[in-house]
């Protein structure tokens, strides 16, 4: 019986610390329940507050405007874009605004001029780009083509744009995407449209060599203009589309005068390891190099690509 009473006073004695010892649990795996909560809480919080700055700006990025700035060859001047333009919209009250003429002095430390302006009502303004007469280095209009596209981020806080090269000023185009292209705020380019570019200093086909091999595997003869590009083509974006376009004025010499076809598509193989989107088209023309701006193939084909709508 002292025995039974001895354990009944100990377990007395003992419980209320095991009481204690429970509470204290139950209160730390409270707060540490609570503390999860609030995590979890801020989470969401963070979260739903991502998801609809996100939708904010996907709606902000639709209303943006999407400029086609017009790169002229090495002719000086504007008449090249100017005449696909009206091509493309013989009737101006469904041309989107020509608005901006931009012109790069190489001869001057790339000095800028700049006429008109884009309204910001306009989805798709044309740009018009030209530098110096006798300009045909790539590298020299890419660094021109930098201070323009400086000039529209700067002024108009484009993030997109399209691009439309003649002749060296699609040489020059493509170097820029290759310079400044990376850049955090370089405008996207979405659409590159190459007419009669040059991307092999003008060489012909080697001895054996077919328009099919240099689709396939680029050309035999590489010179340092193509050197250039084939360095540095995996710094294109992906998601840029590329259309090659080529007049096919002599079918015999391979040739639209002054760019043989194997100059033109030599790049359409790396933009296809680079995963791009590209097309090529080898177009029937009676008109020689200088004056490929003017056929109406050419405006047809480029509106249908950039202004399907208008």
């Amino acid at each position: 019986m002292i025995m039974k009473r001895n354990r009944k006073k100990k377990i007395k004695a003992i419980l209320p610390i095991f009481v204690l010892i429970l509470m204290v649990i139950s209160f730390i795996g409270g707060h540490f329940t609570a503390q999860n909560d609030t995590r979890k809480a801020q989470v969401k919080l963070e979260s739903s507050t991502k998801a609809s700055s996100s939708v904010i700006i996907g709606k902000a990025q639709q209303s943006i405007m999407v400029p086609t700035i017009y790169i002229n060859g090495s002719g000086g001047d504007i008449r090249p874009s100017q005449h696909i333009i009206d091509g493309m919209f013989p009737n101006k009250a469904t041309a989107p605004e020509t608005g901006l003429t931009i012109l790069v002095d190489i001869s001057r430390n790339n000095k800028l001029t700049v006429s008109g302006k884009i309204s910001s009502t306009d989805k798709n303004p044309i740009v018009q780009f030209a530098t110096v007469k006798g300009t045909d280095d790539g590298e020299l209009y890419s660094k021109a083509l930098k201070v323009a596209m400086d000039y529209l981020v700067s002024t108009y806080h484009i993030t997109k744009i399209n691009m439309v090269g003649y002749s060296s000023g699609a040489t020059g185009g493509l170097y820029y995407i290759l310079d400044y292209g990376n850049e955090s705020d370089a405008p996207k380019v979405q659409e590159f449209i190459s007419l009669d570019g040059e991307y092999n200093k003008e060489k012909n086909l080697e001895a054996g060599e077919t328009l099919q091999d240099v689709l396939t595997y680029g050309p035999i003869l590489k010179t340092s203009m193509y050197q250039y590009i084939e360095d540095r083509y995996t710094k294109i974006d992906p998601n840029t589309k590329f259309y090659l376009m080529e007049g096919n004025w002599s079918l015999e010499k391979q040739t639209d005068e002054a760019i043989p076809w194997a100059d033109t598509f030599s790049i359409y193989h790396l933009l296809v390891a680079n995963k791009n989107n590209v097309n090529m088209y080898l177009y029937p023309t009676k008109l020689r190099h200088g004056l490929v701006p003017k056929d109406p193939l050419v405006a047809n084909y480029i509106k249908n690509i950039l202004y399907p709508t208008l």
